[in-house]
């Protein structure tokens, strides 16, 4: 009996590790230096007590990178679930309940008007850029961080995001604030 409790508490203690090890290693990096490539000049970011970034960086290009990387530290599960929204394509994920409001945003077609609204851009201009820079420190973060918790219970593969993705989900947002004024 005594041994069996044993081997029971060894085991509840070995669990509990692992799963502190898994959700510590889940958590954003607050403190510390973080590399990054493409960078013009050295960035610092710093979070406030309400956990605000602040961000000091020499060039658009840079500053934008790091809000970029920031956004998917802190919220690239909100980030998903907005691009699957705008896509239409939360019921991969969350399951068949959510299916007629895929039908809804498929028929809304937010893709495709992003698809084509980023092939007419002057991709030389600033905003461009700033936006390309953007998407390249989400995607750098999630090229070299674990996921959240939320993907692997989910089981959402990783995909990069791209400016089409972020042109879609203004899109979604513009819908969202557009149908909360006829309610």
């Amino acid at each position: 009996m005594k041994r069996s409790l044993f081997i029971l508490a060894i085991i509840i203690a070995l669990l509990a590790g692992g799963a502190g090890w898994y959700v510590n290693s889940k958590l954003p990096v607050r403190d510390g230096e973080i590399a990054m490539s493409r960078l013009q000049a050295p960035v610092t970011m710093s979070y406030d007590e309400r956990g605000v970034p602040h961000i000091r960086a020499e060039n658009e290009a840079d500053l934008y990178r790091a809000l970029g990387y920031a956004h998917a530290q802190d919220r690239l599960f909100q980030m998903e679930m907005l691009r699957r929204l705008a896509r239409g394509e939360l019921a991969e994920v969350l399951g068949p309940n959510l299916v007629e409001t895929d039908k809804l945003f498929r028929t809304l077609r937010i893709r495709e008007h992003a698809d084509a609204y980023v092939a007419r851009q002057d991709k030389n201009t600033p905003t461009w850029k700033a936006l390309e820079a953007y998407i390249d420190g989400i995607n750098q973060y999630q090229d070299t961080h674990a996921r959240p918790m939320e993907f692997d219970a989910l089981g959402i593969p990783r995909r990069r995001f791209t400016t089409e993705d972020t042109v879609s989900i203004a899109g979604y947002l513009a819908y969202s604030f557009a149908a909360a004024f006829r309610t």
